[in-house]
């Protein structure tokens, strides 16, 4: 029976549960609003049509606390807090268990600030609004703290607070806070009290006010936060956190200094923040990863004259943007107020899919700067799905501003720019571009767009129809690689001079291939390069032309590569004057095709060809200077080359090396060189070695003056048809070439020449203190020639002079043709001649060396001393007797030989010592034994 009652009380329970349910279901959704009583004046709701008119509630001082068990608004309501106009904050708390939900409008009167208080977390719909006077905070925190440690609660709310203080300072937050998600895109259109029209989106304060969404993981889903001139604040924190709340006279302010853990924030959908006005208001996000998507922004522009507020995104672990979103701080055209800062700290910073980050002045302000601290790495990638606009961060002058753009900064580990990306400083218009200033232990800058359209990179530059002047971009890092058609650079135009472009790489710099296209053109190669662009025609067809100068290109690093097609270049397509490239290195290699250049150009289909002059480029290499082997280009065969170049009216800058070693092989080439009116440049080489194997040092011209080659190395060698050239090609002088060498060796083909077509020869001067394979000749010929020759005859031929100190073909001794017999020249013994006797070796080791053998260090030295005057005197008594056989002496194996006289060797031994010592017997007393004999004659 008792068990019989337990299920019959199970099921009237559960009955009585349903029937909850159903009455809770059937309650209008207008009855979500409904007050918990645990305040000492609780409120009062009272519906009036679709209004819910909030009355009651407890007042300390200036601040009004509401408490409901839900709160929740549905789409075309309006929850109306009808408090006194003095009133200054409005505290409303949810202390149920359920979520808030805003579909309808927040109001209050006068210009109370609004909190919104409900740690299971608030959802607004996208109908959701706000129409209040002051700042609004919806937090899923457990409780408010206010200055003295007095706390609003939303767990155990019974508890009576000390309501004394009215300026809170802080949000406490439990365990496991509550979501806060936006999806309100409600645009209204109403009028100021001045009849202005006010266009409300979203949710929106009014101006100079705050906006704050804190919680756990806070979603804008294509929802809108707008704060015109005031400030917008998400924060997402994990449990048993405490956020600070600062009040200030435009705001409120929140600093997550006492944050340890972080959670997620993200905009999604075309979701939007906006605090653009009279000034930019400021944006600031505090999570762990921060994600935007879909198209979605964050914008503070500057209308007026006020000054622009700041973004601010701080990410624990990472920040990602992606699909057209973005960062934008603007000034608006005929503003006149400084445009914003925008400031990222994060580990990991990633943009793609045409996401960017942008600071931008239209009117006179002067753009704000962008800052970048990423602890692990930087990855700007690819470009916008319909292929408009690359990913990237922009710092831009537009046009007809005259504000100047803002500076681009980023510290990180690694920086990674590729498949299009880029990172750019420009002018459009008449004020000066910002700089850009990159540190990192890793650059790395790859590839271009699929199409090629846009070229990874990075670049500071004027735009063509900027007056104002390009920007510095400057690079530290330990390694700079720039790959597969991407690019750096710094452009001028018009009369915009173009900035420097300075990079500090503490182990190398690698500049490596072509766009991975299947022709790729001239300008789609890797490359580093400094420009002033051509002339172009405007939208009335006058033709503008570059007067500016190029900039300045340095290089400091121990290991500079440039390879397969790649090039570093500094080129003036204008009036201006030339850029110098400043090349101060270890080792430098260009290889396969890579290139280095500093010239004076005409553009295809150029109007005309009046240009400037070339700048200079100085290779600075403490220990070689690499050049060697081609690539193609296109359909063009590209050797490696190290050249300054005139192409126009311009003169060619010049071309100076200093290093202990240069090698130039496998059809590479150092030249400076003019194919216009114009002048070459001097061509100097320091070195300690130079090497041409099939490579050329030249100095040539067309029309203008010649070149010089200036050449200063200790050793000089030219193998397989290399040259060392000041040749002039059509009616300009041949160059001259000064060469001061201690050992000059030029063979199989090569040529030393200072000819002409149509013009004077010119003149080659050899210091050297000798010169092998080579000779002067009054015309080439198939071996290795010097010349100063002209086709316009012999008396127009330059001059050549050989001083060199030692000739090799003097002081030779001509030898006999005679061959000797060296066995001829050995003293023979007659009486082995006559008897036919032998000399035996024995033992192990020690044979003499051959006569036809070279000596070899390690035989011992024997010194040669006089014989006694006993033998002295016997030796000089005729001792010749033929045909006599010598007699059998009996051997005596146990008689020693005294150590006085001197006889052959029969073999050695080994004393007490160790040391091994020659002996006059034989020690195995195996052979026959030698006696000593007296006379030197011969015996009978």
């Amino acid at each position: 029976m008792m068990f019989q009652n337990l299920i019959r009380g199970f099921y009237l329970e559960l009955f009585k549960a349903s029937l909850l349910t159903v009455s809770l279901a059937s309650i209008p959704v207008s009855a979500q609003i409904i007050p918990d009583n645990t305040l000492p004046q609780n409120s009062v709701v009272t519906p009036q049509g679709n209004i819910r008119q909030i009355d009651g509630g407890t007042r300390k001082g200036n601040t009004l606390f509401h408490s409901f068990e839900r709160f929740s608004v549905p789409t075309g309501e309006t929850a109306f807090f009808n408090n006194a106009v003095d009133i200054q904050n409005i505290f409303s708390r949810v202390t149920g268990s359920s979520i808030s939900e805003i579909n309808g409008v927040l109001k209050a009167n006068g210009v109370a600030n609004l909190f919104l208080i409900n740690p299971n977390g608030i959802i607004f719909g996208e109908n959701a609004s706000l129409n209040i006077g002051g700042s609004f905070f919806a937090t899923s925190a457990d409780s408010v703290v206010f200055a003295n440690g007095t706390e609003f609660r939303t767990t155990n709310p019974n508890a009576p607070p000390l309501l004394i203080i009215n300026i809170p300072v802080g949000l406490r937050f439990r365990e496991n806070p509550g979501s806060i998600v936006n999806r309100s895109r409600s645009t209204f259109i109403t009028s100021d009290d001045m009849g202005q029209q006010i266009t409300t989106r979203g949710l929106q304060v009014p101006s100079e006010q705050t906006l704050a969404l804190v919680g756990g993981n806070v979603r804008l889903e294509g929802g809108i936060l707008t704060a015109p001139s005031g400030k917008i604040e998400l924060g997402s924190v994990a449990g048993n956190s405490f956020v600070g709340i600062n009040y200030e006279s435009e705001g409120f302010a929140i600093n997550y200094n006492r944050v340890e853990n972080f959670q997620d924030i993200g905009l999604s959908d075309l979701a939007e923040i906006n605090t653009s006005g009279e000034r930019g208001g400021e944006i600031q996000i505090q999570g762990r990863q921060v994600n935007l998507t879909g198209d979605s922004a964050m914008i503070s522009s500057t209308l007026g004259s006020g000054m622009g507020g700041d973004i601010f995104i701080v990410a624990s672990d990472s920040i990602t943007i992606e699909q057209q979103s973005g960062l934008f701080a603007e000034v608006g055209q005929n503003a006149t107020g400084r445009g914003g800062t925008i400031t990222i700290e994060t580990r990991q910073l990633t943009l793609t899919n045409g996401a960017q980050i942008s600071l931008t002045t239209l009117g006179f302000g002067q753009a704000g700067n962008l800052a970048i601290a990423a602890t692990e790495s930087i990855d700007l990638i690819g470009e916008a799905p319909d292929r408009e606009s690359p990913s990237g961060l922009f710092a831009r002058v537009e046009a007809g501003a005259t504000g100047n753009g803002g500076n681009i900064n980023l510290e990180t580990n690694r920086l990674t720019v590729r498949n299009g990306a880029q990172i750019s400083t420009d002018t459009f218009g008449f004020g000066n571009a910002g700089d850009l200033f990159v540190n990192a232990s890793g650059v790395e800058v790859v590839g271009s767009t699929v199409d090629g359209r846009f070229a990874s990179g990075l670049y500071a530059q004027v735009g063509e129809r900027g007056t104002g002047n390009g920007g510095n971009l400057t690079i530290n890092t330990d390694q700079l690689i720039v790959s597969e058609g991407a690019q750096i650079g710094t452009i001028a135009r018009n009369t915009g001079l173009a900035g420097i472009l300075t990079i500090n790489a503490n182990n190398a710099v690698i500049i490596s291939g072509t766009a991975s296209v299947s022709e790729p053109q001239e300008d789609q190669r890797s490359g580093i390069f400094i420009s002033a662009e051509p002339a172009f025609e405007d939208e009335l067809g006058n033709l503008i032309i570059t007067t500016a100068d190029a900039g300045e290109l340095i290089i400091n690093t121990p290991e500079l590569i440039v390879e397969n097609g790649a090039r570093i270049s500094a080129d003036n397509f204008g009036t201006g004057g030339g850029s110098n490239v400043n090349l101060n290195i270890n080792r430098l290699i260009i290889r396969d095709g890579g290139q280095i250049g500093a010239g004076s150009l005409v553009e295809d289909g150029a109007i005309n060809n009046e240009r400037g002059s070339g700048g200079t480029l100085t290779v600075n290499a403490g220990e070689s200077v690499e050049i060697t082997g081609t690539d193609t280009i296109g359909s063009t065969v590209e050797n490696s080359r190290l050249f300054t170049l005139a192409e126009g009216t311009g003169d060619a800058g010049n071309l100076s090396i200093f290093t202990p070693n240069l090698t130039v092989a496998n059809q590479g080439e150092v030249n400076v060189s003019a194919t216009g009116t114009g002048e070459a440049g001097n061509l100097t080489v320091e070195a300690n070695s130079i090497r041409l194997n099939n490579g050329s040092l030249r100095a040539e011209t067309r029309q203008g003056t010649q070149g010089n080659v200036t050449i200063n190395a200790p050793d000089i060698q030219l193998r397989r048809g290399s040259q060392i050239t000041t040749n002039s090609l059509e009616t300009g002088t041949g160059g001259n070439i000064t060469i001061n060498s201690n050992q000059l060796v030029a063979i199989e083909n090569s040529d030393i020449s200072a000819n002409a077509q149509a013009g004077l020869g010119g003149q080659v001067i050899i210091n050297a203190d000798a010169v092998f394979g080579t000779q002067f000749r009054t015309q080439q010929t198939g071996a290795s020639d010097i010349t100063a020759t002209s086709e316009l005859g012999a008396e127009f031929s330059g001059t050549v002079e050989l001083n060199n100190e030692i000739d090799p073909a003097q002081g030779l001794i001509d030898l006999p043709q005679t061959v000797v017999d060296p066995a001829a020249l050995i003293a023979q013994d007659p009486c082995r001649q006559g008897a036919e006797s032998e000399f035996v070796i024995t033992g192990r080791g020690g044979l003499p060396p051959s006569p036809q053998e070279i000596l070899r260090s390690e035989e011992p030295f024997v010194f040669l001393i006089e014989l006694p005057p006993e033998y002295e005197s016997r030796r000089n008594h005729s001792s010749s007797q033929k045909n006599r056989v010598p007699r059998n002496i009996s051997p005596n194996l146990n008689q020693p030989v005294s150590s006085l006289d001197i006889v052959p060797a029969r073999g050695w031994i080994r004393n007490e010592k160790g040391e091994v010592i020659l002996v006059g017997y034989d020690p195995t007393q195996t052979g026959v034994q030698r006696q000593r004999q007296y006379l030197i004659q011969c015996q009978p």
